[in-house]
């Protein structure tokens, strides 16, 4: 940026070289005074050196400036003490200084309040460079592993073999579960990664979180339900079996006291009663037995199977259901299929559950559909959605508690079966539902 009093200068000393240059030039020529050509001499050569002054000036600034930028000294006021055609240019340089300062107090204060919130989550945090090197441990970190410092991966494996190779071997978005023995007891943690690159170096922060009260809490309430299914079950059969037992008692107590046979309608109630303890005794026995069935599954024998495919031998199974309950059936997959390793007598064991509670949904309904996708974006899945009324807000809860049904003649067994048999698929199988519908049981396959 040039300005009218910079040119008035550079104009002036041009000029004066320009007429010393003249006057030195006369002089040589007309007078050889050697004295005098001497002092026009060293003359020009100041009026020079001045002017090169005047206009390098700018330049050191500017390279002052730029040093001062580059090793964060904000400190420096160009606009003091500066000649007064530049002030204009040095008062911008204060400036971009003052702004400098207030993006690097910013950048502080971030970095304060960022230290301040890793340091307050509950949440254990380690991040580690390439070379396993330890970048950031945390406080809930230290409390979880019990250790003020960690300064390689490795050290974690003095606490418990093995666990530098689960953090090195768990993937972004990928959650792990580990058993971490400290001080006599048992932890839960649940992991999970995530990588970032930070000036071309990759970096790897890890988050452990000790879930060990939120499941004991699940188990208990897992308990708590079951215990109240079973219960419920059990008074169902003991119940009529006790009154059958009291009134037969009665029959025979009230003989003996009179000393008489027991009549035709006395023998009548008799057999009722033995009939009715027969029937819930047997009933008992097979609830007993359906509880084992759900406690002791096979491991499952793993093989590679189209989820189309089998899919659609499930629909061909249920095809004569479908047309008499007149629901419409809509099947959307990839051209090319969608392959897993499962188990395919459990897969469609999983499938005909979920397929018929859709079908029994949909009982009250008008316009029935059934719309089942398989997909393969990230992980294979499979989505049956059905248009029915929902599941009541209440019941959701207990929608996977084994025994739990809201059907006439359900087991409650179906759901809390195939939850389990995706488990052992490595997968899961989750829902949403609203009031009204619609209603849409997931199958998620994890690679």
């Amino acid at each position: 940026m040039i300005y009218r009093r910079l040119y008035i200068v550079v104009i002036v000393r041009v000029l004066g070289i320009l007429l010393n240059s003249l006057v030195l030039a006369f002089v040589w020529y007309e007078y050889r005074d050697i004295i005098l050509i001497i002092n026009l001499l060293v003359l020009l050569i100041v009026q020079v050196a001045l002017l090169i002054r005047r206009l390098n000036k700018v330049n050191r600034d500017l390279e002052h400036f730029f040093s001062t930028v580059r090793n964060s000294d904000t400190s420096v006021k160009f606009s003091s003490n500066r000649t007064k055609e530049y002030q204009n240019l040095y008062k911008q340089f204060d400036l971009i200084n003052k702004d400098i300062l207030g993006i690097k107090i910013k950048n502080q204060n971030q970095d304060q309040y960022f230290k301040a919130l890793v340091e307050h989550v509950a949440i254990g945090l380690i991040s580690i460079d390439s070379k396993g090197k330890v970048l950031l441990f945390n406080k809930a970190a230290q409390d979880i592993f019990n250790r003020i410092h960690l300064y390689r991966l490795e050290d974690l494996d003095r606490i418990q073999e093995g666990l530098s190779a689960a953090i090195h071997e768990i993937e972004p978005s990928q959650k792990r579960l580990i058993s971490l023995h400290r001080n006599n007891e048992l932890v839960q943690l649940a992991i999970k990664a995530t990588k970032l690159k930070l000036s071309g170096q990759e970096i790897k922060l890890v988050s452990f979180q000790n879930i060990q009260q939120e499941l004991d809490e699940k188990e208990l309430d897992a308990w708590h339900k079951l215990i109240r299914v079973l219960t419920h079950e059990i008074m169902n059969s003991l119940s009529p079996i006790n009154s059958s037992i009291g009134t037969i008692s009665e029959i025979f107590k009230n003989r003996k006291l009179e000393g008489g046979q027991i009549n035709q309608e006395e023998s009548e109630d008799v057999v009722t009663g033995l009939e009715i303890i027969e029937e819930r005794t047997i009933g008992m026995v097979d609830f007993v037995s359906r509880f084992r069935d759900l406690t002791l599954l096979p491991s499952p024998k793993f093989k590679l199977v189209n989820l189309v495919d089998r899919v659609n031998q499930i629909l061909t199974l249920l095809k004569e259901n479908l047309q008499l309950e007149n629901v419409e059936v809509n099947l959307v997959h990839p051209k090319e299929g969608v392959e897993v390793n499962a188990d395919p007598a459990m897969l469609d064991q999983i499938l005909l559950n979920l397929i018929n509670n859709s079908i029994h949904a949909l009982r009250d309904c008008d316009n029935k559909r059934i719309e089942i996708r398989i997909s393969e974006s990230k992980e294979a899945s499979i989505d049956i959605e059905d248009n029915g009324c929902g599941i009541s807000e209440e019941n959701r809860e207990e929608i996977f508690t084994p025994f739990f049904t809201t059907k006439e003649n359900g087991s409650g067994v179906g759901l809390s079966l195939s939850r389990q048999l995706m488990k052992l698929h490595r997968g899961s199988l989750t829902f949403t539902s609203q009031q009204g519908g619609p209603t849409t049981f997931k199958l998620q396959f994890n690679s």
